[in-house]
């Protein structure tokens, strides 16, 4: 039988990829992470700012939308002509619509670009991303979360929002509760 040198262990030149690290890679605590220097964290204009840029390209996403389907409808009605709806009552149906749509591409916008990447549009032109309390990229229900979460900032008036600016955790409430931070991105 052949005998099989053994594998390295430790980093260096002939394994720069260790099987069994001498000590196991320690993930930081949340009281560690607080530990981190404010300025690493994202501040809460820059965040607001951010926040403010997604919110305009959402509001095109979604009048996009409601332009697409008002021609749809236009060719619908050139079928068939009834004008038995009351103009309040139109105006009525299309802010309904509006704020259905708004809602549900709000939740897929924030959600997709935090899960995708950490950043939506608003946050990459910004220089922050989002990362979950121990450092690493957001996962796809946690995105969620964190989106859905957004309603209670709204529902304390906008004091969860304002959280972000309380040194030294810079975390909003959507933030606490999602176990997520907002960092400034290296530029190199």
């Amino acid at each position: 039988m052949e005998q099989s040198s053994p594998q390295p262990t430790a980093q260096g030149a002939e394994n720069p990829w260790p099987l069994f690290p001498e000590q196991p890679i320690k993930e930081p605590t949340a009281a560690e992470l607080e530990a981190v220097s404010v300025k690493d964290k994202a501040g809460f204009w820059r965040r607001t700012a951010a926040f403010f840029i997604d919110l305009i390209l959402l509001q095109w996403l979604t009048l996009l939308f409601l332009w697409l389907g008002a021609t749809a409808e236009d060719l619908a009605m050139a079928q068939t002509l009834n004008f038995t709806d009351s103009l309040s009552e139109s105006l009525m149906d299309w802010a309904e619509l509006h704020t259905r749509i708004w809602s549900f591409l709000f939740l897929v916008y924030f959600s997709f670009f935090t899960w995708y990447g950490g950043q939506t549009p608003g946050k990459m032109a910004l220089g922050i991303r989002v990362v979950t309390t121990k450092g690493q990229s957001v996962s796809w229900l946690r995105a969620i979360g964190r989106t859905l979460c957004y309603n209670l900032d709204i529902f304390t008036l906008g004091i969860g929002f304002l959280l972000a600016a309380v040194p030294p955790a810079k975390r909003a409430l959507h933030d606490v509760i999602a176990g997520t931070v907002v960092v400034k991105v290296e530029t190199k």
